[in-house]
């Protein structure tokens, strides 16, 4: 099942690259093929 995230945030130098950086490690060692576009 293609499951999609959109992370977003209200301003800039809030941490959107670095949760969606955790997020996609966190998913690629539980197995999960990941790609993330910015």
């Amino acid at each position: 099942m293609l499951k999609r995230f959109f992370i977003t945030g209200t301003d800039t130098s809030v941490g959107k690259t670095v949760v969606s950086r955790a997020l996609l490690q966190a998913l690629a060692s539980s197995g999960k093929s990941v790609a993330g576009y910015k």
